[in-house]
């Protein structure tokens, strides 16, 4: 039997052509993250960037998290299916690599 996943969204803000990734602002009300990205907007490169950043963070596979909205908006939705985060603990993952 497979286990049920939670899905997660996401509001991020995106500021590509930045100097390195950052998480700038963690908004749990609103569950807002503006982050900047250091990839071009480019043909989905920064789109790229921000959900191999974001794996980085929350520690999960591609398979694990998705783009829904906002592919060539600054403004963007992402999902993350996780078995193992809430949205507490995801957002106290935003907290920590936005004050390291």
């Amino acid at each position: 039997s497979r286990k049920a996943f939670s899905s997660l969204l996401f509001n991020v803000h995106v500021r590509p052509n930045a100097k390195n990734n950052a998480i700038r602002e963690v908004n749990r009300a609103e569950q807002l993250v503006r982050c900047d990205i250091a990839a071009d907007a480019q043909n989905g490169q920064a789109n790229g960037e921000l959900l191999d950043y974001f794996k980085g963070i929350f520690k999960v596979s591609s398979s694990e998290i998705e783009l829904v909205r906002g592919h060539k908006q600054r403004d963007k939705v992402v999902r993350l299916h996780s078995d193992s985060l809430s949205l507490d603990d995801a957002f106290a993952r935003l907290n920590e690599e936005k004050s390291s």
